[in-house]
């Protein structure tokens, strides 16, 4: 079942491609293709996914990268870990844009339409 989604800048509807996250599995699926993610990186999908197409700050990456479990997180743990999901990711299609001083954004058409939890 697709999410209903807005441009935040005009309003407009997005019309996305259909990307599903599977964490139990560590996989993310999209243009019939996947990829194998570890626990982190999928949080990191999460998080971005769920507020698509809007810039996620690193603050809230971060937050959704420990689940508050590090004493003292740095924050460039998140550039690291943002840049090993690209990587990952980018075969299947999905993009994500940083946005200087704002944070991180997957880009159309990516975005989750249906998460399972196997």
């Amino acid at each position: 079942m697709p999410l209903e989604c807005t441009c935040p800048v005009c309003g407009s509807e997005v019309e996305p491609l259909p990307i599903t996250l599977l964490p139990e599995r560590g996989m993310v699926i999209h243009g019939g293709s996947f990829v194998s993610v570890t626990g982190s990186e999928m949080a990191i999908l999460r998080a971005l996914s769920t507020q698509f197409p809007r810039v996620v700050s690193k603050e809230s990456l971060l937050t959704a990268l420990t689940n508050g479990k590090l004493d003292e997180p740095e924050i460039k743990i998140v550039d690291v870990m943002v840049c090993k999901v690209r990587k990952k990711v980018a075969p299947l299609g999905i993009e994500i844009t940083t946005s200087w001083g704002q944070g991180y954004s997957l880009t159309a058409p990516a975005r989750i339409v249906r998460e399972e939890l196997v």
